[in-house]
Parts: structure tokens; sequence; C-alpha cells
């Protein structure tokens, strides 16, 4: 027979479980919907917009500008054309354990359906005429596997 202490050792076990898995469901709800809110904030081939989280850093290529920043946990990295402010690419990154299914939703909602899928390997990419090309993969952490980078790009190939 279990006495008063056993039990309640069991229900705030229980209760930790269950409030662990709901902050879990809410960070992947929140990064499905941040990810969709920023794709449909940055266009490819459209000016840079003026964003509070986005802020103009050193180039990494000649003639181009380069814009990093983060919102809500994900790391946004834009860079423009050549001496041009029009966006060539965006690069979306995400730490932590893969959150790919969680945002492939998102993704679609904005980019339409995938080209291609390895849902196995939880990898999908689109592709447009004129070298424009995206995808939404993980790359997982290569010594422990429990954390990694879920990662979406659109760039020009």
């Amino acid at each position: 027979m279990l006495n008063r202490s056993t039990i309640r050792r069991i229900a705030i076990l229980l209760a930790t479980l269950v409030v662990t898995l709901f902050a879990n469901t809410a960070v992947y709800a929140d990064s499905e919907q941040d990810v969709e809110k920023i794709l449909r904030e940055i266009h490819q081939d459209q000016p840079v917009p003026k964003l509070d989280y986005l802020k103009q850093t050193k180039s990494i290529n000649a003639d181009s500008s380069y814009y990093q920043g983060r919102y809500n946990g994900i790391k946004v990295a834009v860079e423009t054309h050549p001496n041009s402010t029009r966006v060539a690419s965006i690069l979306l990154s995400i730490e932590g354990p893969d959150q790919t299914r969680a945002i492939l939703p998102a993704v679609i909602r904005v980019l339409g359906p995938p080209k291609t899928s390895d849902p196995k390997n939880d990898i999908y990419g689109w592709s447009w005429p004129g070298y424009r090309t995206a995808s939404v993969h993980n790359a997982p952490n290569g010594d422990s596997g429990t954390k990694g980078m879920t990662t979406v790009s659109i760039f020009y190939r």
C-alpha cells in the first residue's frame, strides 16, 4: 500500500511531466508562427524591410549588404543582391532539437508544397525558375544528437 508521501511524490512527478510536455508544445507552436511571420515579412527580390529585429552588419560578400537579427529565438540572416537593396537570400536558424516537422506547415503555407522531400531524414526542398531554391532541414549536433539546428534557407543556386 502506498503512503501519503509516496502518493504526493508521484503526483508532483506527473504534474512536472505534464507541465514540461505543454511547455515544449508551446515552444514548437510559437516557432511555427514565428517562422511564418518572418517569411511573410521578408521576401526574396524585394527591398529589405525595416524590422526592429533586423540590423545591418558587416557584409560577407563584396557589394552586397548583410543583415542579422533574432526574432523570438530564431536567428535571421538576410543578404542582398550585389549593389542592390533587394533580398537575395534568407536564412532562419533555430537551435535545439529538430523542429523541422513542427515548422514545415508554416513554410508550406508561405512557399507552397515542397518539390522534393525525404521525410525519413526531415529534408524538404523547393525550386523555382530563375535558379531560386529553398530548403528546410535539421543539422544535428554530431556528438550528442540532442542539440542541433533546424534551418530554413531561401537563396539562388
